[in-house]
């Protein structure tokens, strides 16, 4: 049996890097409809398109709570009702305590601790709705545990999504709902954010040197690697598993 048969599921910043290894091994794992969220249509419309029949775009934005409202309503007309949600979708800037701007600091924070818990608070409102189990993966990063000087926006907007994860956990469980809230914590992945990044740094090559040397296996991440472990959060395979978080880094928050 295919370890998320018959479960719908909604990956948010799924059109392009993690997000759309996520969606795709979801669909290998027999998801009956994988929903390919983001802002970018034409890309996410080209993931659906290679993904096949049972794949879905939804556009959204996940700092804009009526954005969020707006995909969920159109999951539960269309599905019903829904299975797992993975916040996968984020942004990252090489910046310093010195050169970052007010307003770039507090749009990584929404960004990216904002839409975990916009996604978390909407699809539990329709998750806890019905019987069987449901689950919340939040892909995050090992920024959350160790950050640098460059990283401090996006470090600390990661640090909050992981201190949401295990509060909501924690609700969910108080409540007795029937559902769970993990967290993956990738270390470096070679994505288009990643790229941009480096694009923005004085000297990349140097700057992906010292990411590769940060992982102690000696290479960057894959994004199926990342994948696989929330298939398993996502699965009942976990299903005695929530408010923890799981670090797919090559080693690099062991030193």
């Amino acid at each position: 049996m295919a370890r998320l048969e018959n479960k719908i599921v909604f990956v948010t910043g799924a059109t392009s890097g993690i997000g759309v290894d996520i969606a795709r091994r979801c669909m290998e794992e027999g998801a009956s409809r994988v929903y390919v969220a983001g802002r970018n249509a034409q890309r996410g419309e080209q993931v659906v398109t290679d993904l096949g029949e049972r794949a879905r775009f939804v556009s959204l934005d996940v700092a804009s709570e009526d954005s969020w409202i707006s995909a969920i309503d159109c999951v539960i007309n269309e599905s019903g009702h829904l299975d797992v949600l993975v916040n996968n979708a984020g942004i990252l800037t090489s910046r310093n305590v010195e050169n970052t701007e007010l307003s770039l600091f507090e749009r990584l924070v929404m960004t990216n601790a904002g839409g975990v818990f916009l996604g978390c608070k909407h699809a539990i409102k329709v998750m806890k709705a019905k019987e069987a189990p449901s689950s919340i993966v939040n892909v995050l990063s090992t920024t959350a545990l160790k950050t640098s000087a460059w990283t401090m926006a996006y470090g600390a907007s990661k640090a909050a999504a992981l201190s949401l994860n295990k509060s909501i956990a924690l609700h969910l469980a108080e409540q007795r709902y029937p559902i769970r809230c993990n967290a993956v914590l990738p270390g470096v992945v070679k994505t288009p954010m990643l790229e941009d990044m480096l694009a923005d740094s004085e000297d990349p090559e140097a700057t992906l040197a010292a990411i590769v040397a940060s992982h102690p296996i000696g290479r960057l991440l894959e994004g199926e690697e990342i994948a696989n472990a929330v298939i398993y959060f996502a699965s009942d395979e976990s299903s005695g598993v929530t408010g923890t978080h799981f670090s797919v880094d090559g080693g690099q928050t062991a030193v």
